[in-house]
């Protein structure tokens, strides 16, 4: 018989009588451009007041996507086109393509297989004196070393950028991440811990990045009235009213939903911790973890199985682990391998007058995370029985590979 005999719960219901009240409240006005009239008020920049105070920022910016924000504080840095900026190999390629888009150079950094992020030093290992940003990466809703890193950039003068998609009501040493760089950059699409459908939002600092950034998502138009009309090239990622009602509506909601998933995530860690040859996640002391999903290793010291066949004996238990959050690191991908991005040409490689060889990156730590990583679906829905089933199918499953 195995450990799991039925499916693990879905999410709860997400959308009630709130949602509905708010989004019909947003059709009543009979407009759903996000830039009001005269003696209206916007939907959207009432949202993101409620944000930016919830989080404890200056200012949030409304975007279209989570990449539409990591996009708008890129170009909002104004890093010169064929500068080096420094990221992780293990993240969505939506972090990879906001450097992209810029006509900037990404480069990896090594990341420690126990976090499957990159630390202080890999970020130091990597600065040349080209380095101009640095794009760090909040995974699973784990903070990183966060002030460290941003102690790093301040001394060599690097734009920091947060990528907190994963990481909503994450905090480090009590503080949101997202506010130890120069923008914090978040996801509201539908996997997320809360919700517009799609969305996102820039946390800023100052009224002038805001206004950057303001700009940056909404085609450089001059909403203010602050004479810089179409000074930049400025895509449209703009938010609808509907989206803003979602948004807004959402957020109070947030709180307990990270509440429960740190319950069953801690609970997962202390439990794992306990299982020789399992490695959760580590995360840094005084970080406060809001699990956008379950992340552990297995150590191929201990373990005698592949990590392949660990998850083929977690499915016979019963259990659906999946392989780590990336198949393989994403210099190793297809696109950076043909840096199939930009075809023929890469601009940025001729302004910086050289070329780069992505077949040539070898980051140990990065393949040892991918290698031995499994991933774990985990959210607010789960019952403390459902935890009990993982512990139980991957204590017996190392068990029996040791």
């Amino acid at each position: 018989m195995p450990v799991r005999t039925k499916e693990l719960p879905p999410r709860p219901d997400r959308f009630g009588a709130e949602e509905l009240a708010a989004l019909t409240a947003a059709l009543d006005k009979n407009s759903l451009w996000y830039w009001p009239k005269a003696n209206e008020t916007s939907i959207v920049a009432t949202a993101m007041e409620a944000y930016a105070k919830r989080f404890g920022a200056h200012s949030a910016v409304a975007t279209s996507s989570g990449t539409a924000s990591l996009h708008v504080a890129v170009a909002a840095s104004r890093m010169p086109p064929g500068s080096e900026v420094i990221t992780t190999p293990i993240t969505d390629i939506g972090t990879i393509n906001a450097i992209l888009y810029q006509n900037l150079i990404p480069v990896f950094a090594d990341v420690d297989p126990n976090t499957a992020m990159p630390r202080p030093e890999h970020i130091t290992a990597a600065i040349t004196d080209r380095t101009r940003g640095v794009v760090a990466v909040h995974l699973t809703g784990c903070p990183m070393e966060i002030d460290d890193i941003a102690a790093i950039c301040a001394r060599r003068g690097l734009a920091l950028i947060e990528d907190c998609a994963q990481a909503l009501g994450a905090t480090y040493k009590s503080k949101s991440v997202g506010l130890f760089g120069h923008f914090g950059c978040f996801s509201l699409n539908d996997q997320k811990h809360i919700t517009s459908g799609e969305g996102g939002f820039v946390l800023t600092g100052t009224d002038h990045d805001y206004y950057l950034c303001h700009n940056y998502a909404d085609k450089f138009y001059d909403r203010y009235g602050r004479n810089i009309r179409l000074q930049a090239l400025a895509p449209n990622y703009r938010m609808s009213e509907l989206d803003g009602a979602m948004a807004a509506t959402q957020l109070p909601k947030l709180d307990g939903i990270v509440r429960r998933r740190r319950e069953l995530g801690d609970r997962l860690d202390r439990e794992l911790s306990k299982i020789r040859g399992v490695i959760p996640q580590r995360k840094p002391a005084d970080a406060e973890c809001s699990y956008f999903f379950y992340l552990l290793r297995i150590d191929p010291r201990i373990i005698t199985c592949t990590r392949d066949q660990f998850l083929r004996a977690l499915a016979k238990e019963g259990i659906p682990a999946r392989a780590a959050y990336v198949r393989e690191p994403i210099y190793r991908s297809y696109y950076f391998l043909q840096k199939s991005f930009f075809p023929g040409v890469w601009p940025a490689e001729v302004v910086s007058g050289r070329q780069y060889d992505y077949k040539s990156v070898s980051l140990p730590g990065a393949e040892e995370a991918v290698a031995t990583g499994i991933s774990l679906e985990l959210h607010e829905g789960f019952a403390d029985s459902d935890i009990d089933d993982y512990i139980a199918a991957i204590d017996l499953v190392a068990k029996n590979n040791r």
